[in-house]
């Protein structure tokens, strides 16, 4: 989560702008901490429509996974599939924030 965790405020400078990594959309309002300014992370659609479908089709995937596995009460399996929905999901959200930018709320 190091560099892509925050971004630099346009007016001030500061690195302020906190990107969330659990809850990315393609347009979020924030507020600059040290100056107050009003600013928008944007991510680019193209990205956007891209990366979330494909999470969404991979996630889909590994429900029927689970729920057979869960039928068949093999634990290890039902762990690894909801491992690997985690890292599903705040994988794509880490891309999606590192193609982030920020700008000024018109």
């Amino acid at each position: 989560m190091g560099a892509s965790s925050r971004r630099n405020c346009l007016q001030c400078g500061v690195d302020s702008v906190q990107l969330s990594l659990a809850n990315v959309r393609r347009r979020r309002q924030v507020t600059c901490h040290a100056c107050g300014t009003k600013l928008e992370i944007i991510v680019p659609t193209g990205i956007y429509t891209l990366v979330t479908m494909s999470a969404v089709i991979l996630g889909s995937m590994l429900v029927p996974v689970l729920l057979m596995s869960i039928f068949e009460k093999k634990w290890s399996a039902v762990a690894l599939a909801i491992a690997l929905l985690f890292a599903l999901i705040f994988g794509s959200n880490e891309l999606l924030n590192r193609r982030a930018t920020v700008q000024r709320k018109d």
